[in-house]
């Protein structure tokens, strides 16, 4: 009786395998943990913008965005920033939160955050779709004008979230007190990015220095993109965003490197 030889993977394959199964699991448990977690993803956004417009409509300044509309404006922003900011915080608990599957030796700290991101990435994309498409029939201009354009920068700012996530996994890991620290910068960069006040209406002092923000420029490169007359800030450049998306993703993948058997060990 022969016995065949078992036929060994590639570790192209075996990454393959492992990333697949660990995005099966983020998708299941971020849509799962909660009833309301799958209506809550499309709906944070909407929130978002309603009680922005709300706010503008109560100091009667709604029309102050130069070549746009405000509301279509308000969305793409509040719609743009919240894919960074998901990723970012998302990712880096994802080592936390997957630490029982590190005693598979194929599975790394670094995949849990790459698959995160991407899981979380695939989600956004698919709520932009949706606003688009709902706030389109509510008869606002929504589509963009340079739909390749807004893919670019879209790209741009999942990868500057992935790097974002991946550096500071490795601090949440060692420091799970860390998390509250970001959650609280996260606001200020909400307020510097150019989301709910344009940027345009600030002096040029004040932008000049707002403009080391590479979210400013993705924010405003993307409501270019989707606005054919929008004017956006001058110096917003999409190389300084994947700039700090190549950095940040380099760093991370470096000091995940460095402290790997030390964040399986923990």
């Amino acid at each position: 009786m022969s016995i065949k030889p078992i036929k060994s993977r590639s570790p192209y394959l075996v990454t393959w395998h492992v990333y697949a199964a660990l995005f099966m699991r983020e998708f299941t448990a971020r849509l799962t943990q909660d009833r309301f977690a799958p209506v809550w993803l499309f709906i944070e956004p909407i929130l978002h913008v309603s009680v922005m417009v709300a706010v503008r409509n109560l100091i009667g300044r709604t029309r102050l965005v130069p070549g746009a509309d405000f509301i279509p404006w308000l969305v793409v922003g509040v719609t743009t920033f919240i894919l960074f900011r998901t990723l970012w915080n998302k990712g880096m608990t994802a080592i936390t939160r997957n630490r029982t599957l590190f005693s598979y030796r194929q599975v790394h700290p670094a995949d849990t955050v790459v698959v995160s991101s991407a899981m979380e990435s695939k989600l956004q994309s698919i709520v932009l779709l949706m606003m688009i498409g709902i706030f389109t029939a509510l008869g606002f201009d929504l589509i963009p004008h340079n739909p390749l354009g807004v893919m670019e920068v879209w790209i741009a700012v999942g990868l500057l979230g992935l790097g974002f996530a991946l550096c500071f996994s490795v601090l949440v890991t060692f420091f799970p007190e860390s998390a509250k620290i970001v959650s609280l910068i996260s606001l200020p960069l909400y307020m510097l990015s150019g989301v709910i006040i344009p940027i345009q209406m600030l002096p040029h002092s004040i932008q000049q220095y707002l403009l080391y923000n590479p979210m400013l420029h993705a924010i405003e490169l993307i409501r270019g993109d989707f606005f054919a007359t929008y004017h956006m800030v001058r110096g917003v450049e999409l190389s300084y965003v994947y700039e700090w998306a190549i950095c940040t993703i380099l760093l991370g993948l470096a000091l995940q490197v460095r402290y790997k058997v030390r964040m399986i060990s923990r």
